[in-house]
């Protein structure tokens, strides 16, 4: 993708609509003001009655679930993240190590079998933040982590921004 292309796409966010399926490339807005880039390879949706936003590959194996948290504070999310995380009835992840927290990020590793998980949360201007989770075969570790890292790099917040369908009036 050309840079101009890149900055095009990165600027124009898609407000996420249930049901609907996003390309890699597209900046999707979600409730509080925060958006991030769907990453390369990839594609998402927000399934009709979910707060969750998955993300699937057809050239890579494995999933990625984002959030939105805006009913807990840092110390609560690393207190969830240091909990298994059930993905799906039957496939529950269980931590390695604690999660770590830095300034305003967390991370947390996962393992499950023959699967890994790998978390990554920011927390924004509005007391809300946003988690990215991806998971798969341990042999894709290297692959998650850096993919981790690129969609987190991608993550935006709007400090006056909210979500039509948000409910909350900023306060």
């Amino acid at each position: 993708m050309v840079d101009g292309q890149l900055l095009a796409t990165e600027s124009a966010i898609t407000d996420v609509e249930p049901g609907e399926f996003y390309r890699s490339g597209t900046r999707i807005g979600m409730t509080a003001g925060a958006s991030f880039l769907i990453p390369q390879a990839w594609q998402g949706v927000l399934p009709p009655g979910s707060r969750t936003f998955y993300l699937e590959s057809p050239q890579k194996p494995g999933i990625g679930l984002i959030a939105i948290i805006q009913d807990a504070t840092p110390e609560e999310l690393v207190d969830h993240l240091n909990e298994p995380q059930v993905i799906e009835e039957g496939y529950v992840l269980h931590p390695v190590g604690s999660a770590t927290r830095t300034d305003t990020r967390i991370t947390a590793s996962y393992h499950s079998g023959d699967n890994i998980g790998r978390a990554l949360a920011f927390f924004g201007p509005l007391d809300s933040g946003i988690l990215f989770f991806f998971t798969g075969p341990k042999e894709e570790t290297a692959y998650y982590e850096s993919l981790l890292e690129q969609i987190g790099a991608s993550a935006r917040f709007s400090a006056s921004k909210q979500h039509p369908s948000d409910g909350r009036d900023g306060t």
